[in-house]
């Protein structure tokens, strides 16, 4: 390599080298200020005071609810801004009211909640305290919001589903007869019971609850006519028919009558 080649080399490098070192100064500078911005946005928008919620939009079809009350449920816990509200912790405050099935929220610009709550819908009582819903779960309101006129269902713990098949069975079957089943009971020896609006009790036992229940809506019309309103109680386990309990006073009035 000649004399001149290498000098020049050194005069392009000595050239080139303070052009490099301040494009990355100016990069580096660049980047800080970047992070910076972001840093003092993130601490902007999480400032509570930066967009507050000022409006909660409450929907939904209530019978036992009412926007009211869920307003005042909600409301400890908004109190954040816009971008830092807790949204599941204001849906976990709803779904602490027993008559609430299911809630969502959301935020909408700038400053508003928009809550949409789906209400328990009551099929039927669940024992004294509480009431059943469609997928069988148990919710217990305050009783003074019972529904009236929802049927009772009795059984251990763990066979709700259960009863409840077998209530909407039961019921199906007892159209035939226009009854309606007030009580429906599975005692811990695992035997039914079922009571109309009428007060009728109707043993079935622990086994062939079809069965039975197909030959009492066969043996009742015939059998006992209008004369169902006198028992007390029908038991339905004997293999080819039934026996009765006739309410108080009525046995004597049939022994005098001659019509047992």
């Amino acid at each position: 390599m000649s004399v001149s080649t290498e000098l020049y080399n050194e005069i392009q490098t000595a050239e080139t080298e303070p052009v490099m070192h301040k494009s990355t100064y100016f990069e580096v500078i660049f980047a800080v200020l970047f992070i910076t911005l972001l840093v003092w946005t993130g601490f902007y928008l999480l400032n509570p005071a930066t967009l507050p919620i000022k409006q909660v939009r409450i929907e939904g079809e209530f019978r036992h609810l009412s926007t009211d009350i869920l307003q005042d449920l909600v409301r400890p816990k908004v109190t954040g801004g816009f971008f830092n509200i807790d949204v599941t912790a204001v849906r976990n405050t709803l779904l602490t009211e027993p008559w609430v099935s299911d809630a969502s929220v959301h935020r909408v610009w700038p400053d508003s909640l928009q809550v949409f709550v789906t209400e328990q819908v009551a099929i039927a009582r669940w024992k004294d305290s509480g009431l059943l819903n469609r997928s069988s779960q148990i919710f217990m309101p305050d009783r003074s919001s019972f529904p009236i006129d929802l049927p009772k269902l009795e059984g251990p713990e763990g066979s709700q589903l259960l009863i409840m098949d077998k209530y909407f069975y039961l019921q199906k079957q007892l159209e035939q007869l226009t009854m309606q089943v007030s009580v429906l009971r599975l005692d811990d020896r695992r035997a039914w019971m079922f009571e109309n609006g009428e007060g009728l009790q109707v043993v079935i036992g622990r086994k062939d609850f079809d069965e039975r229940v197909a030959r009492f809506i066969e043996l009742m019309p015939g059998s006992l006519g209008t004369n169902i309103k006198d028992a007390e109680m029908i038991d339905m386990r004997y293999p080819n028919g039934f026996a009765v309990r006739w309410k108080a006073g009525v046995m004597e009035i049939r022994q005098e009558s001659g019509v047992l």
